[in-house]
């Protein structure tokens, strides 16, 4: 079995800090998220992975270097993209990795899923493809729970769930997967040809995407206190946390904050905040807020 990440947009909605960073490297408690997705496949034998990028490709090529000197099991294939080719376009450019069984995850998504228990349950619906599914804030996918495969993209009411950013893929669907930039228009296409789309039910488990600047710094807030745990994040004993951080005066601290690797002017009052390394905070009052 393999493992897929979908790694080349441009985090529109997350500008201006993503012409900083690309998305799949904005720091989860200092830890980019794409190493944490990477760790959490290792520890389910998932080593035959393959990432795509465009978007500030370098950083990323960059990372997923010094990544595998340190990860010297990991089969690593990077498939870069000239032109900005979608969700759909990312998978038949990279055919080729396609040879087995093939967990896809898009690489803003921080979950305490057992992927193991995912492979599982696609292999038991024997659909040549499995998407993952839970009761969020857009549900939009209406689907059948008794056959356990997807009805209808794109619709309101009726038994209807969210897309977790988490599929199964057999190397059979990329041979018959129409080529549109959207997947989800090239999976409307093959569910009106009568192709079956499974769908695994999660509940009790955490899934959240980083895609904007509320979702990034919530997940922070969960993490911080400790409303879920995900094994492969970093742990702290408080909410308030000051990593390598130099305090130049007065600094006072509210209800959760993760700084790393900061400096601190005298008169700074911060509440729910996340700063990046290198940041450099000046006196004020700063609440729910990314730092740069």
């Amino acid at each position: 079995m393999r493992a897929f990440i979908l790694a080349a947009g441009k985090g529109t909605r997350l500008l201006p800090y993503s012409s900083i960073l690309p998305k799949p490297l904005f720091p989860i408690l200092g830890q980019p998220i794409l190493k944490i997705i990477l760790k959490q496949l290792i520890s389910v034998n998932l080593t035959n992975i393959g990432i795509n990028c465009w978007y500030l490709k370098e950083s990323l090529i960059s990372f997923l270097n010094t990544f595998s000197k340190s990860f010297p099991e990991v089969n690593l294939q990077i498939f870069e993209e000239k032109e900005l080719l979608g969700t759909g376009g990312a998978l038949i450019n990279a055919r080729s990795f396609f040879k087995d069984t093939t967990l896809v995850i898009n690489s803003d998504i921080l979950t305490n899923l057992n992927f193991k228990n995912i492979l599982r349950a696609h292999e038991s619906i024997g659909t040549p493809v499995s998407m993952v599914f839970y009761k969020g804030h857009n549900n939009n996918v209406e689907i059948d729970l008794e056959k356990r495969i997807v009805k209808k993209f794109r619709t309101k009411g009726g038994s209807t769930f969210t897309f977790a950013g988490i599929q199964v893929i057999e190397s059979e669907l990329i041979k018959v997967l129409p080529c549109n930039f959207d997947l989800i228009n090239s999976y409307e296409e093959l569910l009106k040809k009568g192709v079956k789309i499974g769908a695994i039910m999660v509940e009790n488990s955490y899934i959240a995407d980083i895609g904007t600047p509320e979702s990034y710094l919530k997940v922070h807030e969960d993490l911080l206190l400790k409303r879920f745990e995900v094994k492969e994040c970093p742990s702290f004993q408080t909410p308030v946390v000051f990593k390598n951080c130099v305090v130049k005066g007065k600094v006072e601290a509210k209800n959760w904050v993760f700084l790393e690797d900061c400096v601190i002017e005298d008169g700074v009052i911060l509440s729910k905040v996340v700063a990046w390394k290198g940041a450099r905070i000046k006196k004020g009052f700063y609440e729910w807020k990314i730092l740069v």
